[in-house]
């Protein structure tokens, strides 16, 4: 493993029976290095995102995360080891306010889970740390507002900064932009590259919009069928005619 891969996969694959929903992936991801992985509906995104996240353990392969072997820990352990995942559907506490939504990972990651949930309000340390996630995402106007009130793409902010909030080395952003209209998803485009530049944090994204792809990725993987059909920056990606022929016989437009 390179001394400046975070995230490194070998020989991926997962199974369901005899059904091999991936099979063989290997790839590496250097630090700071902003990549995407795209397909095909069905080419196995999910899966490989769930294998390598800790929802499931892969069926071979290994994943190493900052020179650690990660293969098949349950996803809290995941997370603990600095990978942290966002989803298509929103994964946030709707009856919460924007800030105690985000002191939830804060109170984990500063083990103080064994405080009364009351006497978090009146932690400075808690409160500034989750003051400066929201600052980073844009949030502190609406810190105290409750979370089912927010629109769309503020919620989908809420979940970036709980994910932000445990200082992960990587984060795993599953359609960043699903059900963003055209200026949340210019928003949300802006602050992963600002984060990507400010934080220190490594982004790997799952998308299929692809504005969204090559506005954002230096390195593009394309998955189909389960296997990795092709890698490269996302000029390579546009001209290579077996990613034209995946996507149903369309050049992939930016």
């Amino acid at each position: 493993m390179s001394t400046g891969d975070v995230l490194q996969i070998k020989n991926l694959g997962h199974s369901y029976g005899k059904f091999k929903v991936i099979e063989d992936i290997s790839l590496s991801i250097g630090k700071g290095e902003m990549s995407a992985l795209i397909g095909p509906n069905g080419a196995g995104k999910t899966t490989f995102y769930n294998a390598i996240s800790g929802k499931f353990p892969p069926t071979r392969g290994k994943v190493f995360l900052n020179g650690n072997d990660i293969t098949g820990l349950p996803s809290y352990r995941v997370v603990d080891k600095g990978m942290c995942r966002s989803f298509q559907i929103t994964n946030i506490f709707n009856d919460l306010s924007v800030i105690e939504n985000v002191f939830s990972p804060l109170i984990i990651q500063q083990n103080k889970h064994f405080k009364l949930y009351g006497n978090i309000f009146n932690d400075q340390q808690i409160n500034e740390k989750a003051m400066q996630t929201l600052e980073q995402v844009g949030l502190t106007d609406r810190a105290d507002q409750v979370v089912a009130n927010l629109a769309y793409g503020d919620k989908r902010l809420v979940e970036m900064a709980i994910v932000l909030a445990r200082e992960p080395s990587v984060v795993l952003l599953d359609e960043p932009t699903a059900g963003m209209n055209p200026e949340e998803t210019e928003n949300m485009i802006n602050l992963i590259k600002k984060l990507a530049k400010n934080s220190g944090t490594t982004f790997f994204i799952t998308e299929h919009d692809m504005k969204v792809v090559f506005s954002l990725a230096e390195k593009i993987y394309v998955l189909h069928q389960g296997h990795l059909l092709a890698c490269g920056n996302p000029q390579e990606i546009r001209a290579n005619e077996q990613v034209q022929e995946a996507y149903l016989g369309r050049k992939v437009h930016a």
